[in-house]
């Protein structure tokens, strides 16, 4: 793996903690290149036959290909490989955060002279899809502190998501926000945003790139975690980013009402619930101004997905603890637009590979609405990776689709 920005500075990581950082890496992504495509062909060739074509792949007909998948010994392999190595992926980089974690805490502290700003508020309560799941069962979740000024939580993501991509979403880890944000900008490029707000920004690794595509926007961002925003603090201030963190539960915010005109969010409504995800989608249509559109970075819906699809994603929320994984895939977002108060019409669904592992045309194409992806041959890191955007404007006068 290359260098990877601000953490590479922060921690001292000897030769052979980097060596098992690098190995897991490797691991994770043979396994995911080269072992997980073999699935599939199994499930063409001895469950598909079993299952109908025309079913609605819901939470109970996932659990019906897993147990057919699960017979196959080629499966039960790769679960438990890919399971050992999210587990080996905090296992590398625990020790080193361990031994260096006083210095950490230190050179993390906010400076006078810095160029965003970080709010935190005691009183904003850890809600329970956070606080009763090690989500990616990375120990102690996001906001589990140990210590006054702790950061240990956003330090061992940034590491632990770096090696989980094997540097895929660059060495900022900006893949995802960057793939978002390009693709807000290109294909709605009169829309210029002032003020932008990104929901559960955990790090602020999908944060950072906004300041970047839309330069004249004030950029702020929450989460509930407040050693993750400390360090989100400490690294955006690092890379040259000015971006305002607030510690607030993206449910109800503190924002007055129309203050912003982009509201965004990086994979959040999979780690939440179903009645969090109806929550926030009214507080984004609070928030926003009148003309203002928001944009959310997801895995596959269910009307985009066949029962191998819907076996893959479930298995995260089995084995990789993201347990609403599957309860988002089937939750009716255009629903939930019309009854938080957008129209109908100015609802978007639209599918984009990575911004970094996709040649220009063809990311611009796919921006542009031009392309023909099918979100349900994405995977995980590896394969042909494809997010879904799901958004709405609010509206102002004619639809902007």
């Amino acid at each position: 793996m290359d260098a990877q920005s601000f953490y590479s500075e922060l921690v001292d990581v000897s030769l052979d903690e980097l060596n098992r950082q690098t190995f897991t890496a490797d691991l994770r992504s043979f396994l995911l290149n080269d072992i997980a495509p073999g699935m599939r062909t199994i499930y063409d060739q001895k469950v598909r036959q079993h299952t109908d074509p025309d079913r609605n792949y819901s939470r109970e007909s996932a659990l019906d290909i897993h147990d057919m998948m699960f017979k196959e010994r080629y499966v039960r392999f790769y679960s438990s490989m890919v399971r050992s190595t999210q587990e080996m992926i905090w296992d590398s980089v625990i020790p080193s955060i361990e031994r260096n974690l006083p210095d950490i805490i230190e050179k993390t502290k906010p400076k006078p002279d810095a160029l965003g700003s970080l709010t935190l508020d005691p009183s904003v309560e850890v809600p329970f899809y956070v606080a009763e799941a090690d989500i990616h069962c990375m120990p102690g979740n996001y906001h589990s502190e140990r210590m006054p000024d702790d950061v240990s939580p956003g330090v061992l993501f940034d590491r632990g998501l770096y090696i989980y991509a094997d540097g895929a979403g660059g060495k900022d880890s900006d893949g995802n926000g960057r793939t978002q944000a390009e693709m807000i900008k290109r294909r709605y490029p009169d829309f210029k945003p002032l003020r932008i707000l990104d929901l559960g920004c955990t790090i602020g690794n999908n944060t950072l790139p906004y300041a970047d595509v839309f330069p004249d926007a004030e950029l702020h961002a929450i989460d509930v975690a407040a050693p993750c925003l400390r360090f989100a603090h400490a690294r955006a201030e690092a890379l040259g980013k000015k971006v305002h963190f607030h510690q607030m539960n993206a449910e109800n915010t503190s924002f007055e009402d129309g203050s912003f005109d982009l509201v965004v969010s990086c994979i959040l409504f999979h780690e939440t619930s179903t009645e969090a995800f109806h929550n926030i989608v009214r507080e984004c249509q609070r928030l926003l101004r009148p003309g203002g559109l928001m944009m959310h970075m997801e895995t596959w819906s269910q009307e985009a997905i066949d029962g191998y699809d819907a076996f893959y994603t479930a298995w995260d929320g089995w084995y990789n603890n993201e347990p609403f994984i599957d309860g988002w895939r089937q939750v009716d977002k255009r629903k939930a637009w019309i009854e938080s108060g957008f129209p109908e019409n100015d609802h978007v669904m639209i599918a984009m590979p990575d911004f970094y592992g996709t040649p220009e045309k063809v990311f611009q194409a796919a921006a542009e609405g031009k392309s023909n992806i099918v979100p349900s041959r994405s995977g995980h890191w590896g394969e042909d990776f494809v997010w879904e955007m799901y958004g709405a404007w609010k509206p102002e006068t004619a639809s902007q689709n």
